[in-house]
């Protein structure tokens, strides 16, 4: 009897040996499954086999789990610098929960990590484009492409030396599934960019012609969505209005977009229900008004009003808060400009005309500050990214 259940074990496990774990799953389910989980979770399982690695680096994963991440709402990154080289990052949800919540949130869950980055170098991140976020606009540094989500820098290579007073702007085509860079010389009317493909070894700088003469200020506000790099330009440097370029990412054309107004004020460009949109002050500055880019080629803005201002001073917290963005709700969401013991996210709820503060521990309370050496730290001008979502893109 022990020798026929030691035969039947021995028999069980050369099976096993012989047949691979993921037989017991249809192979096309592995992926489906894969593609569900966690970021973080998906890069732990590639360390299981190289099946595994195999299917979880492969292009057509990699934009199956970025698709579903779209669908998923955005996340607000708040990043700490600490002098050295550990960079701080926190992830939080960049949409309230519900609308039926009192006025004061309880403290929400933080997901957070921290990593390596150059000591020598500031952190100046930019904007969230499908889950990368480009650093050191200057081209006088060295371009650094970030992904949160891998923990991963990756370094570009720099324009010739002519272009080292310019700005980068990153930017996604989500038909060839490719990231490019638009590098602009700022403070100069010029009709010509540089552009750069991401991920080809062959790839190099290349110039094109805008067909539109226009300049930049130092930090141009931009964005991008739908295969288009919206931002903000001027046809010269004595131009106090302005007007938005697009440059289409896969086609590399440039369309020039005119402002619904005719008057200078605080802007914030945005994307809204995955529409180019801005939001802008009134006068005397105690309402804001969201405009809807509905068609570009024709100028076209829609807009509503909102009750609220363009900087929230929160009475009971005594500091003052930035807006940054506009949740697909129609909420307003502003970020404090300093940091004390906790972090807190105002969305302003225009149906109700209402004002909701969420606080979030783990961030900048004693204990977290003990926990990351961040005690003596001064946390102001916090870097903030919105509408991040998860990506495994790598280069």
């Amino acid at each position: 009897m022990d020798q026929q259940e030691e035969t039947t074990e021995e028999i069980n496990k050369r099976r096993r040996i012989q047949s691979p774990s993921t037989s017991f799953f249809p192979p096309d389910l592995i992926p489906e499954i894969l593609s569900k989980l966690p970021a973080k979770s998906v890069g732990r399982f590639r360390c299981v086999s190289k099946l595994w690695s195999s299917i979880t680096t492969d292009p057509y994963f990699i934009n199956k789990f970025e698709t579903q991440s779209r669908q998923k709402k955005p996340s607000l990154l708040v990043c700490f610098k600490k002098r050295g080289d550990r960079l701080f990052v926190f992830s939080i949800p960049q949409d309230r929960k519900s609308s039926n919540e009192p006025h004061t949130i309880p403290s929400q869950p933080v997901h957070s990590y921290h990593m390596t980055y150059p000591k020598s170098y500031r952190f100046l991140p930019s904007v969230s484009v499908h889950g990368l976020i480009c650093c050191f606009q200057n081209a006088k540094k060295k371009l650094r492409i970030w992904n949160p989500t891998t923990r991963k820098l990756y370094i570009l290579t720099k324009p010739e030396k002519s272009w080292e007073n310019a700005q980068f702007l990153l930017g996604y085509d989500p038909t060839d599934a490719k990231y490019k860079v638009l590098c602009i010389r700022f403070h100069e009317t010029t009709d010509e960019v540089c552009v750069l493909t991401l991920g080809s070894a062959q790839e190099s700088w290349r110039r094109i012609k805008t067909n539109h003469n226009h300049c930049l200020n130092y930090y141009p506000a931009h964005v991008c969505t739908n295969g288009f790099i919206y931002y903000t330009a001027y046809t010269d440097k004595t131009d106090r209005i302005g007007f938005i370029m697009r440059f289409d990412v896969r086609s590399e054309k440039f369309h020039m977009i005119k402002f619904p107004w005719n008057d200078m004020r605080y802007i914030v460009v945005l994307i809204y229900q995955g529409m180019f949109a801005c939001l802008r002050s009134t006068y005397p500055g105690d309402s804001i008004t969201l405009w809807i880019s509905q068609d570009a080629e024709k100028h076209v803005w829609s807009s509503t009003n909102f009750l609220a201002p363009f900087h929230y001073y929160d009475q009971n917290l005594k500091i003052v808060c930035t807006l940054i963005g506009i949740t697909d709700a129609g909420e307003i969401v502003y970020v404090p400009e300093k940091c004390y013991k906790s972090f807190y996210v105002i969305y302003y709820d225009s149906k109700r005309n209402k004002f909701h503060r969420v606080e979030y521990k783990g961030i900048a309370d004693d204990e977290s500050r003990l926990k990351n050496g961040l005690i003596k730290s001064r946390l102001f001008n916090i870097p903030i990214v919105s509408n991040h979502m998860e990506s495994l893109m790598s280069f």
